[in-house]
């Protein structure tokens, strides 16, 4: 059974939350793009190119998934794109949280998490997120070492009641997404990326210097 519409914008996401409606949503950019390629060396935050995970991310990116695939407004962040080559897909904004938090409207969003049971993939410095329920805590870096071990406990978690997940998991993210959704699909996965670094204090994109996290946001 198809399980997605082929468009979904910030505000569709937020209710789908609210209503506990299964859905998966993982984001392209220039690291995954760059991945696949073979480049040499690490994306920004210090996550290395792994060949065989190049080869995995190819893998799902060349099938057409019956779930999102959020694309990187690379024009506008100036940004290397590799999406056109792979129109398959029905490429949503991924950036569509980044862009929410820029405007101060992240409030509907943490709203809708404080309301369903939330599971949460990411570095430590994320677990005292306030709509937090479980936390699996991953290391800062490199976590595609760690993948089988990681996969294995996040599957503990999964019960028959409906759950969102949320990863900050760098690379890697679009596979676990992806086995995750063929894995169960009455659950939701989502890629939240970095949107949520500087509700714990970290500023890891250029942008987040810049944001006012106030009333609008909370």
């Amino acid at each position: 059974m198809e399980k997605m519409t082929a468009t979904l914008n910030y505000d569709d996401l937020v209710l789908k939350i609210k209503d506990k409606d299964p859905l998966a949503l993982s984001r392209w950019g220039d690291g995954e793009w760059l991945n696949i390629r073979k480049a040499p060396g690490t994306n920004c935050d210090g996550n290395i190119y792994y060949p065989d995970l190049g080869d995995t991310l190819e893998k799902i990116v060349t099938v057409k998934q019956d779930y999102y695939m959020g694309a990187q407004d690379y024009k506008r962040f100036n940004l290397l794109s590799d999406v056109e080559k792979y129109d398959n897909q029905n490429w949503i904004d991924a950036d569509m949280l980044h862009k929410a938090s820029m405007d101060g409207n992240l409030g509907p969003l943490i709203a809708a998490l404080e309301e369903v049971e939330v599971v949460y993939i990411g570095n430590k410095t994320l677990k005292d997120l306030s709509f937090v329920d479980t936390f699996v805590a991953i290391p800062a870096k490199n976590v595609w070492r760690f993948r089988d071990r990681v996969m294995e406990v996040v599957k503990t978690t999964i019960t028959p009641e409906h759950k969102t997940y949320l990863f900050s998991a760098g690379m890697a993210t679009n596979v676990f997404i992806h086995e995750l959704w063929n894995y169960n699909k009455n659950n939701s996965y989502i890629d939240v990326g970095s949107v949520f670094d500087p509700y714990v204090g970290r500023n890891t994109r250029s942008y987040h210097k810049n944001l006012k996290l106030g009333a609008k946001n909370q």
